[in-house]
């Protein structure tokens, strides 16, 4: 048992399953996640990672099985960023706050820069997004969940089409908040170096369930099929034994 298993999880499912017309995307699964935990579920394309995401985040609903959180609030930081292009960076962070609450202005204003400076873009509040950089772009989507203070942050592929050392500072960025906020994490990717970078406990996800689960030290040194598949950059279906 690792230190965060110590608690009560913040997040459980229990054999959910969820369809989309015919197609059966997850079957039966089953996992826990504990408060301040980075837990990254990593699996192909198609294996409903996001579906996973969208299931937390009320987009979608299960088809069978319990799904628990123990969280008010649920920050998503989306994979394209999102942002409003004819909105200023602090109107898109103020946004969620002037909508759900009835803080004045200036609690949303301290609120608003607060967390633009947790991503250490304080200094962007005027700007606009096209004038960021995507990486940038990606920090601000991450301020404008932190604004409303969440008990769980949601990331979607957040290392997708960054160079790599602006994916490796976003990554930094994540685990910095995590160790300063107390944030549970959970990052839905398919990339390596940010499954090494982040990771407290990964959770491979293939036809529909958990097949392998460990530690970034268990990630990096077991030979199945599955974590090898994301280090030796394979299909999975190329590792595993002939059926």
């Amino acid at each position: 048992m690792n230190d965060f298993e110590k608690n009560k999880p913040i997040v459980s499912f229990k054999n959910v399953s969820m369809s989309f017309k015919h197609v059966q995307v997850l079957k039966d699964l089953s996992f826990d996640i504990y408060p301040g935990e980075i837990v990254t579920i990593a699996g192909p394309s198609g294996s409903g990672k996001s579906t996973i995401l969208k299931l937390l985040g009320k987009i979608l609903h299960r088809d069978s099985g319990e799904m628990i959180v123990n969280a008010k609030k649920i920050g998503m930081a989306f994979q394209r960023s999102a942002l409003f292009n004819s909105m200023t960076i602090w109107k898109n962070v103020a946004l969620a706050l002037e909508e759900t609450t009835n803080l004045n202005k200036k609690e949303i204003d301290k609120k608003v820069m607060a967390a633009l400076d947790m991503v250490s873009l304080a200094h962007t509040e005027k700007m606009f997004p096209d004038e960021l950089s995507g990486g940038m772009q990606k920090r601000i989507s991450i301020a404008r969940a932190l604004v409303l203070s969440p008990e769980i942050i949601l990331y979607d592929e957040p290392s997708t089409g960054l160079d790599p050392g602006i994916a490796s500072k976003l990554e930094d960025d994540m685990v910095k908040l995590r160790d300063k906020t107390g944030v549970t994490s959970i990052v839905v990717t398919h990339d390596v170096e940010t499954i090494k970078k982040v990771s407290d406990r990964i959770l491979i996800l293939y036809d529909g369930k958990i097949r392998w689960e460990g530690t970034k030290h268990d990630f990096l040194i077991d030979k199945s099929p599955y974590p090898r598949s994301f280090r030796e950059r394979s299909s999975i279906e190329d590792l595993l034994p002939p059926t």
